[in-house]
């Protein structure tokens, strides 16, 4: 029988999430891991993509999400995932957000299918003039309430102000544009805005577990066992949370304690449940908080395939 199972990351930040979007931009191969352990500190599901990136073959992990922003209106993001630890990477201590504006008939303000074929022009565009210019690393791009927004990181910013306004009014005088050119050597714009904050990271390592299991034949429609691990830093801790998943209808499958962890009283526990995104997320979502109020780290969750 294959087994799926999901360990997020945790990070920090920004946006809720909107569940009733579909996050639909790059998607690529996601590999499975077929047994569990904490120390596998990563999503179970790696969105791998191999891109050829100014000039070079790379192979590089990138995710898109949907979340809410000002005044509860969605925002897609595009970040590359596989260079958070090594930043800030001090070669590129200058940040270039640009873009421009768009019209669509869209209320929530993205782009019509027309308007999504010229916003891919004008960023490989985009990317060609820069990598002229400087050398540079591409790092994710965002779109909001009628705009769209790439983001680089650039080793000088000597003269790529003048030659993107030149750029702009020659190739797309009726749109408004933006240019922001700073310095940002703490990579703040990349590690405080495009990169996902833990709500999302979190949701997104439901998600693919959950695509995943219809990639494999599983339709969703039977629930099944779901088993989960949560780990404590204290035996008194990890004994009441223990009582409080037990009145939520779990069963405790296993407890143990492991030296070799920095939180070593760890809890396997299972329930019967479906396994669909909201279901599971919802599930998900409440058992960390629960742990978080006793000191605890909710590490994922593991499930079956089923095939009807």
């Amino acid at each position: 029988m294959e087994r799926l199972l999901t360990n997020p990351r945790k990070i920090k930040k920004h946006g809720n999430i909107l569940h009733r979007y579909d996050i639909h931009i790059k998607r690529c191969t996601p590999y499975l891991l077929l047994s569990m352990k904490k120390t596998h500190i990563l999503l179970i599901f790696v969105i791998v993509c191999s891109l050829h990136t100014f000039g070079q073959k790379e192979v590089e992990n990138w995710e898109s999400y949907i979340a809410a922003y000002e005044e509860n209106k969605p925002g897609s993001t595009t970040v590359r995932m596989d260079i958070v630890d090594q930043t800030p990477i001090a070669e590129y201590p200058y940040i270039l957000v640009t873009g421009i504006k768009y019209e669509s008939k869209r209320a929530d303000g993205f782009p019509e299918d027309e308007t999504f074929t010229l916003l891919h022009k004008l960023g490989d565009q985009l990317a060609e003039l820069i990598n002229e210019n400087s050398k540079n690393m591409f790092v994710g791009s965002f779109m909001f309430n009628f705009e769209r927004l790439e983001y680089f990181y650039i080793k000088t910013n000597k003269g790529i102000e003048h030659k993107l306004k030149e750029f702009y009014n020659a190739n797309y005088p009726n749109n408004e544009y933006y240019i922001n050119l700073k310095e940002d050597k703490s990579w703040s714009y990349y590690r405080e805005f495009l990169y996902p904050n833990e709500e999302i990271l979190e949701y997104l390592g439901d998600q693919n577990v959950v695509e995943a299991l219809i990639k494999a034949g599983d339709n969703l429609s039977k629930a099944r066992r779901v088993d989960h691990w949560t780990y404590f830093d204290d035996k008194s801790n990890m004994e009441s949370f223990k009582k409080e998943i037990k009145k939520l209808g779990f069963k405790v499958q296993d407890s143990t304690k492991k030296e070799s962890e920095a939180k070593p009283y760890a809890v396997q526990f299972y329930r019967i449940d479906n396994v669909d995104l909201d279901s599971i997320y919802s599930i998900t979502s409440s058992l960390r908080k629960l742990a978080i109020s006793y000191q605890g780290d909710y590490d994922g969750w593991e499930t079956s395939v089923e095939k009807n």
